[in-house]
């Protein structure tokens, strides 16, 4: 009994620094990430989206996805121009914007649709505005159109492709699709563009492949197993990643910057998105 109690002990004074070591470990990882995700950087996140309804010609057709631009000073310009960069280095077949160019107030208009206009892609460029948007839509939508944009207000427009067509549907502060879905486009595959994500409770009800959003950065800390933890309004439900709902699919974009209220990040870094369809 003495040399198993002192075997014991020693047993569980082993256990306790192994605990510590990684402890330690684990720490000085989460500390090491907040910081990295804090900077102000921005990376390429690739997704491929596969769906059997998809047109044949489609498949291997890439989308440039940015959202929650944030902008609210000269040198988020000067970062927006290299990831832009970046993106045209992609050959991008099309751009979607999924709203909010600036933080809070406009500024430097001008160049900000000269920068945006410097996005490349072959088959059009399309955006919805998003809920600060709004506080200024038709200076936002000017920015956006003189930037090349069309934006699209609870429409739908075809995309051609080929000898295929693909529908996409812009909307906002809606997940309504009644007036925009019918008998004569019912089966078309259909990509849903609108700012909030959780409108998606709506859209998964309508014959609609894949939903892109927005607005919650990916709730900022991301705990694994639970998810983004700072929510919004019409983002609460869904936060951050990929969700699907009766063959409908939700991504959420972290987006391009954060709020100037924010500071860190914890597992969400800033990102732009870049889309491949696949059959």
């Amino acid at each position: 009994c003495y040399y198993e109690k002192k075997i014991m002990k020693k047993l569980i004074k082993k256990f306790k620094k192994l605990f510590l070591i990684v402890l330690c470990v684990l720490v000085a990882l989460c500390i090491f990430q907040w910081y990295e995700q804090s900077q102000d950087r921005c990376s390429i996140t690739k997704t491929t989206f596969t769906e059997n309804s998809l047109p044949k010609q489609f498949n291997g057709f890439t989308i440039g996805y940015l959202s929650d631009l944030n902008l609210s000073e000269k040198n988020d310009l000067t970062r927006l121009n290299s990831i832009i960069q970046d993106l045209n280095a992609k050959n991008l077949d099309m751009i979607l914007f999924g709203g909010d160019i600036f933080n809070e107030s406009s500024f430097e208009n001008n160049q900000v649709s000269k920068v945006l206009k410097k996005l490349q892609s072959h088959y059009g460029k399309f955006a919805v505005l998003g809920d600060k948007d709004q506080n200024d839509s038709s200076t936002c939508s000017n920015i956006l159109t003189e930037a090349g944009f069309e934006v699209l207000h609870n429409e739908v427009r075809n995309i051609y492709y080929k000898e295929d067509i693909i529908q996409l549907i812009g909307l906002e502060n809606t997940g309504d699709c009644s007036g925009l879905i019918n008998e004569t486009n019912e089966k078309s595959y259909k990509i849903a563009l609108i700012h909030q994500p959780d409108y998606f409770k709506e859209i998964s009800q309508y014959s609609i492949q894949l939903q892109l959003s927005g607005h919650t950065l990916g709730g900022y800390y991301k705990i694994p197993f639970i998810g983004g933890i700072e929510t919004k309004d019409k983002g609460k439900n869904y936060v951050n990643g990929k969700h699907t709902k009766n063959k409908t699919t939700l991504l959420i974009s972290n987006g391009f910057n954060k709020e100037s209220s924010e500071n860190h990040r914890f597992l969400t870094r800033d990102e732009v998105n870049i889309i491949t369809l696949k059959r």
